[in-house]
């Protein structure tokens, strides 16, 4: 097969690589620096961030979860006002998501939403663009679009281009020590749907296969003790990396089902992203595995369990048990009424990448089980 392969133009990982982050920027160039809140509780964030203070025009710290448009928009203009050269993202994959946007397009003319809907496109590379991810889930570090939500339709769709790539991707797993359970529960979900629908996506490669598949294992092995044990650095390190080969993997393949009918449910309920990813994980499985069991039982035997795929699907409803999360979005007052909009809004290119095509009635019967 023929393959094609985008990855970050560099790629830090290790414990403390964080404060390399110095070093490695353009020399002379005024920082819009995007801070997640929890960096702020981070001794390694906050090092680094004092660091860059003298080479830093504005700091911003209020990306709200699902980043909305607007809020891309005030980066934009500030980033325009302050004249930046480059922007640094230190924060979750929202943080993340939303500098990257801005890095794309302050250099350009007008503001997200044109590009956003279509009435323009990026025509190439942007500002330099720096992330280091404070959660082991989204590995939007390693991406080359950014997933945005339109506050008045609700829809949640990515803006990409290859030139979104970062520059410098800096996985340093001290960042994730201030991550709460329930966070570190939700995002490392994320990265373990990530990991597996990568591998069984038609434009799995070799390559691929076995960032993903050594993701799962990770993953596998450590979330439920980075869950309970929160200042294991040892867990922390395998969780960061996990994620790190999911988002590596995904960036070339694409995802699946999950993520598709995830998008819709987390912007019109308000469903945190990796926790919409956990409920519908095992359905979408369930529903996949007539056509592709035989892969998961490929990451079933690289976990070192038996090589069939009801070990892994039983694997997985595990995890999710073991972590508490809920088998239905009733906590979010969900019913039929919501169906509509998600049937409307599911079809995107992770959609496009399930292994299983997916008709209007296979989401609903999916859907009917989350009531």
């Amino acid at each position: 097969m023929n393959a094609s392969y985008l990855f970050p133009r560099k790629l830090l990982f290790g414990s403390g690589c964080v404060q390399k982050l110095a070093e490695v920027l353009p020399e002379g160039s005024r920082l819009l620096i995007v801070a997640g809140k929890r960096a702020s509780e981070s001794e390694s964030a906050r090092t680094i961030l004092k660091r860059l203070e003298a080479a830093t025009a504005a700091i911003y710290r209020d990306v709200p979860p699902e980043p909305p448009l607007n809020c891309v928009d005030e980066l934009i203009a500030l980033g325009r006002e302050r004249k930046v050269g480059a922007v640094v993202a230190i924060g979750g994959g929202s943080v993340i998501d939303a500098a990257k946007a801005a890095a794309a397009l302050i250099p350009r003319e007008g503001f997200v939403s044109e590009y956003f809907r279509g009435e323009k496109t990026i025509p190439g590379k942007g500002l330099f663009f720096a992330a280091a991810p404070t959660t082991a889930g989204t590995g939007a570090e390693s991406t080359s679009n950014a997933v945005l939500t339109d506050p008045e339709t609700k829809i949640k769709q990515s803006l990409r281009h290859p030139s979104m790539t970062a520059d410098l991707a800096l996985v340093d797993p001290e960042l994730t020590l201030t991550s709460p359970p329930a966070l570190t529960a939700a995002s490392g979900l994320d990265a373990f749907v990530q990991a597996f629908e990568s591998y069984t996506s038609p434009r799995a490669s070799a390559l691929t296969r076995a960032l993903s598949a050594e993701a799962v294992r990770k993953i596998l092995r450590s979330l439920e003790h980075a869950f309970r044990e929160p200042d294991n650095l040892r867990f922390r390190t395998d969780m960061a990396e996990g994620s790190m080969l999911a988002g590596l993997a995904l960036a070339q393949t694409g995802l699946g089902a999950v993520h598709g009918i995830a998008h819709p449910v987390g912007s019109l309920l308000g469903v945190p992203h990796g926790l919409a990813c956990a409920i519908l994980m095992l359905p979408v499985m369930r529903f996949n595995a007539p056509v592709c069991g035989n892969l998961y039982g490929e990451l079933a035997g690289a976990c070192s369990m038996k090589p069939d795929a009801e070990a892994f699907l039983s694997a997985a409803e595990t995890l999710l048990r073991k972590l508490g999360i809920e088998e239905n979005l009733q906590a979010y007052r969900f019913g039929k009424e919501h169906f509509d909009f998600i049937l409307r809004n599911c079809r995107s290119a992770s959609m496009k990448q399930n292994p299983r095509p997916m008709a209007d009635s296979d989401v609903a019967e999916i859907l009917e089980q989350l009531l």
